[in-house]
C-alpha cells in the first residue's frame, strides 16, 4: 500500500511539473483605473492563445496582463469573447515564446475521475487542488441563461481560479473552472471541454460566437411511454407563426438524433443560419418532418 501511494504521489508531482508552466494569471484594471482583480487562464494552442472566463476580463479595460508561471507579466489583448458560455480568448501583445499548449480532452468525462484544478485563487499563484468529478451534465446559471453540460467537482476552487484549467491524470483539459456554490462546501463547476472545443475556435476566427435559433425554447422531460429516459420537447414558441406545437418531442434534426439540449445547440451554429433544417418531431403519437428555417439568435 505504501509503495502504491508513493508511486501515485510521484505521478501527480510529475503531472503538475509538466503542466504548470502552461497556466497563467490574468490581471488588469477597470476603466476608472481601479484594481480589477485577477483570474486564471491556460495556453490553448501553438499560436499562444490563452483561454479564460469572460467574467474574468469583462470589466478589465486597462493594463490587461498575462503572467505565465515563472515569467514576468506581459501585456495582452482580447481576441474575442462569448458571454453565453463565459469564455474568452486573449493573446499576448509582446513577442514572447508561449509555453506548450495544454491539450483539450476529446473523450467523455466519467463520474468519479480524478481531476486537478489549477489557477491563482485569491492571488495565490501556482495553486492546485485535487479531487474527483462528482457530477456531470450540470447547468450553471449566468446572466445569459445557463452553461450546459458543466462538470461538477469537489476539488476546491475559489475566486481567482476562474478561467484556469481542470486537468485529468493525463494532463488533458477536462474543463475550465468557472464557479462554485457559495452556500455549500466543495461543490464547484467547470465548463466542459466539449463546450470549449465548440466555442473557442469560433472566438479565434470571428471574435465572437454567432448562434442560430429555431424560434422555440426546449427542455428535457420524461418520455410519455413510461420508460426511464428523457426526451427534448418544445416548451415555448418564440417565433410566430410556427410549425411547432408546445409539447412536440424533437427526435432528430437533419437525421441527427437528439438526446439532450446541447445536441440542438451544437447544430445551430453559425453555418446553420440562413439554412432550412428538417426537424423530426413526435406529436400525439405521429412522426412529422418539419422544414424549419434557422435565424440568428439575438439573446
Amino acid at each position: 500500500m505504501a509503495q502504491s501511494l508513493l508511486q501515485f504521489n510521484q505521478q501527480i508531482i510529475q503531472l503538475i511539473a509538466q503542466t504548470r508552466h502552461s497556466t497563467a494569471t490574468i490581471a488588469g484594471m477597470t476603466i476608472d483605473i481601479a484594481s480589477g482583480g485577477s483570474g486564471s487562464g491556460w495556453v490553448y494552442d501553438d499560436l499562444g492563445h490563452v483561454v479564460t472566463n469572460y467574467h474574468v476580463i469583462k470589466t478589465l479595460e486597462r493594463n490587461l496582463t498575462v503572467q505565465f508561471v515563472g515569467r514576468r507579466a506581459v501585456a495582452a489583448q482580447i481576441v474575442g469573447v462569448d458571454p453565453a458560455s463565459d469564455l474568452a480568448v486573449l493573446r499576448c501583445i509582446s513577442p514572447i515564446t508561449p509555453p506548450p499548449l495544454l491539450p483539450l480532452r476529446t473523450t467523455p468525462v466519467q463520474l468519479g475521475e480524478v481531476c486537478i484544478a489549477m489557477g491563482s485563487p485569491l492571488s495565490f499563484r501556482e495553486s492546485i487542488s485535487f479531487g474527483v468529478v462528482s457530477g456531470l451534465s450540470r447547468q450553471v446559471p449566468n446572466d445569459y441563461g445557463f452553461i450546459e453540460e458543466s462538470i461538477q467537482i469537489d476539488a476546491a476552487i475559489n475566486p481567482g481560479n476562474s478561467g484556469g484549467p481542470l486537468i485529468d491524470w493525463q494532463g488533458q483539459v477536462m474543463g475550465v473552472n468557472v464557479a462554485k456554490r457559495v452556500d455549500a462546501d466543495n461543490i464547484g463547476f467547470a465548463i466542459a471541454a466539449e463546450i470549449v472545443g465548440d466555442v473557442v475556435p469560433e472566438i479565434i476566427a470571428h471574435g465572437a460566437v454567432l448562434r442560430g435559433t429555431l424560434g422555440i425554447s426546449i427542455g428535457e422531460h420524461w418520455a410519455d411511454d413510461g420508460s426511464d429516459h428523457q426526451v427534448i420537447t418544445v416548451q415555448r414558441i418564440r417565433t410566430t407563426p410556427s410549425q411547432f406545437e408546445i409539447g412536440d418531442v424533437i427526435a432528430r434534426i437533419n437525421n441527427i438524433p437528439i438526446v439532450r439540449r446541447y445536441d440542438v445547440r451544437k447544430i445551430l451554429r453559425r453555418d446553420a443560419i440562413g439554412t432550412v433544417l428538417t426537424v423530426e418531431v413526435v406529436r400525439a403519437g405521429k412522426t412529422l418532418q418539419l422544414p424549419i428555417p434557422v435565424t440568428p439568435r439575438t439573446h
